[in-house]
C-alpha cells in the first residue's frame, strides 16, 4: 500500500520521509519511488535485461507487484545496480521543503584542472577535423570536495528536487560501506507506459541569467547558435536510428524547443512512438538507446575510444542511465548526469559538455561548470569556485 509522506519541518513534506541507510530513490513528477531496504539485488555485467527480468520474477512470489530500480554505467562492461525493495513508500512530489544547513568544504581539486580541460577540448576538436566519421565527443570532468562532515543524505535529495521540480531526482546506494550515487537530471532517457514511447532529449546548452529579458534573450540565441543546433540534432538522429526499427509508429519534431533548468537553458525535442513489440520493456529500450550521442558521441565506438584516450578519470555511472522499471514493462529512466559520487565526507561531481566543430574551449569549461552548480547549490555552495 502506499504510504503519504512524512511532514518535514514547518509542516513540509519532504523527498525522502524516513530515507535510511540502503534505501534508494527515483523521484520525478509522477510521483517518488522510495524503496525502502533490498528484497533482491544484483550487480550484472552485461545482459542486464535478462537479470532484470529474472530478480522481478523472484520477487513476484513475494510481492504483489514488484518493482525494479536500476543504475546502469557508462561503461557497459562494468556492473550495473539493479535492486527491488523490500517495501515501496510512494509520495507525491511535495512543495515547500526546508532548507537545512550543510558541510563546509575544507578541499576542491578539479580532475582535469580547467586548462587541462581545455587542451581535451582542442584535441577532440582535432580528431573531429582529422576523422570526419566522428560527428560529436562529450568530454567530461570532475570536482572532488573534501567536506567537513559526511552530507545529510535526505537534506541533499530534499534540496535536490526543491531546486529541479521537473527533472528526475535519484539516490542509489552503490556499496556496503554507505557509498551513494546521488543527482537530479533533467533528462528523460525513456518512459514507456504500454506500448506508448517517451523520449526527450536535451542537447545544447546555454546559462540562465537572473534577468527575465537577458534571459529570454539567451534562450533565444540558444534556438538560433547553429553549433548547438548541429550538436542537437546529432542525438536526435541516433535516437530515431535506434527506435525507429522498434515502433509502428514514430513522430520526431524537425526543430528542438527549449527546456530549462533553475540554471540553464537546453535543447530538448519530445518524441514519441507507439511500440511494434509490447513485450520490449523500459530498460529494454533504456538499454536500446544508452548511451546517446549527448553522454557520449557519434558514432558511440569511435566516440568512447576517443573519450577513453582524452579523459583521466573512469566515469562509472556519470553519463549512464537510473530509473525503474516493473513487471509489465513500464517504467521510466533518466540520464544520470548532475550528479556526484559521496562516500562518508568525500564527494565526487562530474560534468560534461558536447564537443562539435565550432566550439570554443573556454565556452566548453564554463558550460561544465554551470551544470556542477546543481550539486554545489543542492549543497548551500552557491559561491563556492
Amino acid at each position: 500500500m502506499p504510504t503519504r509522506a512524512i511532514p518535514g519541518r514547518n509542516g513540509a513534506s519532504t523527498a525522502a520521509p524516513g530515507f535510511l541507510p540502503g534505501d534508494s530513490l527515483f523521484a520525478s513528477q509522477g510521483g517518488i519511488f522510495h524503496g525502502r531496504g533490498c528484497l533482491l539485488h544484483a550487480q550484472p555485467r552485461g545482459d542486464v535485461g535478462r537479470h532484470a527480468a529474472g530478480l522481478l520474477a523472484e520477487a513476484a512470489a513475494t510481492q504483489a507487484a514488484p518493482v525494479l530500480l536500476g543504475l546502469l554505467p557508462y561503461d557497459p562492461a562494468q556492473p550495473a545496480q539493479l535492486r527491488v525493495p523490500e517495501k515501496w513508500i510512494r509520495t507525491q512530489a511535495p512543495q515547500d521543503l526546508p532548507i537545512a544547513s550543510m558541510p563546509a568544504i575544507l578541499r576542491t581539486r578539479e580532475h582535469p584542472t580547467g586548462a587541462r580541460y581545455e587542451e581535451g577540448v582542442r584535441e577532440a576538436l582535432a580528431r573531429l577535423d582529422a576523422e570526419p566519421a566522428l560527428r560529436k565527443l562529450v568530454l567530461a570532468r570532475t570536482l572532488q570536495l573534501d567536506l567537513s562532515r559526511a552530507v545529510d543524505l535526505p537534506r541533499l535529495i530534499d534540496r535536490l528536487w526543491q531546486r529541479n521540480p521537473h527533472g528526475y531526482t535519484y539516490a542509489m546506494p552503490l556499496d556496503a560501506d554507505g557509498a551513494y550515487f546521488v543527482g537530479a537530471s533533467p533528462e528523460l532517457l525513456v518512459r514507456r507506459r504500454g506500448r506508448q514511447v517517451y523520449v526527450h532529449p536535451l542537447a545544447g546548452t546555454a546559462a540562465r541569467h537572473p534577468d527575465a529579458e537577458a534571459d529570454a534573450r539567451n534562450g533565444q540565441a540558444l534556438l538560433e547558435s547553429p553549433k548547438d543546433l548541429r550538436e542537437h540534432a546529432v542525438v536526435v538522429e541516433a535516437i530515431d536510428a535506434a527506435l525507429r526499427p522498434l515502433c509502428r509508429a514514430l513522430d520526431v519534431p524537425a526543430r528542438p524547443g527549449l527546456t530549462s533548468t533553475a540554471r540553464l537553458w537546453h535543447l530538448g525535442t519530445p518524441i514519441t512512438g507507439e511500440l511494434a513489440d509490447p513485450d520490449i520493456s523500459a530498460l529494454d529500450l533504456a538499454i536500446a538507446l544508452h548511451p546517446t550521442p549527448a553522454v557520449c558521441g557519434l558514432p558511440a565506438a569511435d566516440a568512447r575510444r576517443a573519450i577513453a584516450d582524452i579523459e583521466p578519470f573512469e566515469r562509472g555511472y556519470f553519463a549512464g542511465a537510473v530509473g525503474w522499471c516493473d513487471a509489465r514493462g513500464d517504467g521510466v529512466w533518466s540520464v544520470a548526469i548532475r550528479c556526484a559520487r559521496m562516500a562518508g565526507s568525500a564527494m565526487t561531481l562530474y560534468a560534461g559538455a558536447g564537443i562539435v566543430p565550432g566550439s570554443v574551449p573556454e565556452q566548453e569549461r564554463v558550460e561544465t561548470g554551470n551544470k556542477l552548480r546543481t550539486i554545489l547549490d543542492a549543497l548551500g555552495l552557491e559561491t563556492a569556485p
